[in-house]
């Protein structure tokens, strides 16, 4: 039978260990979504700065176009984030506050995706902890999204120069 301080506990306290959990994971999964929305970015700068300048004046049709900038993000998506911001490099000059910037979020996502849940397995097991898992994976979503916002507005002249408009 269930004491008296529990019952009262339970009325006072509405937590949910199961609601937690899908908080951390949901956090988890923003923070990924976000890092994935970086690598998108970075393909679309590629896009401006790379398959336009050197291939446009070579496609005869418009089949032959979509067929190109097909194969060119399939291309780049097969590659890591570290290789596709070497990539970046390869065809631009990276300001030195974005580089920065690219450094920490490819760190923010490789700790996700290889070592956050290994390293956090004790902190997953309380309520503390959990919410020290939140505070760090909403920090690295900061991380990943300041990152793709300097990214997205440092190569915008060169995009706008073939025609793409933000539709934000």
């Amino acid at each position: 039978m269930e004491s008296l301080y529990n019952i009262v506990e339970s009325l006072v306290d509405d937590y949910d260990d199961g609601d937690h959990n899908k908080t951390v994971y949901a956090h988890f999964g923003l923070a990924v979504y976000l890092a994935q929305c970086l690598e998108h970015e970075i393909a679309n700068c590629l896009v401006s700065l790379d398959l336009i300048p050197n291939t446009a004046h070579l496609v005869r049709s418009k089949v032959e176009w979509e067929s190109s900038c097909d194969a060119f993000f399939d291309g780049h998506f097969k590659h890591t984030l570290g290789r596709m911001i070497d990539d970046l490099r390869r065809v631009a000059t990276v300001p030195a506050q974005l580089e920065v910037k690219l450094a920490s979020a490819l760190q923010s996502r490789n700790w996700l995706a290889h070592s956050f849940f290994r390293e956090r397995s004790d902190d997953f097991m309380t309520r503390a902890g959990r919410d020290r898992m939140i505070a760090e994976l909403e920090a690295a979503q900061e991380v990943i999204r300041d990152a793709d916002r300097s990214l997205h507005s440092t190569f915008k002249p060169v995009r706008e120069r073939y025609g793409f408009t933000d539709v934000r």
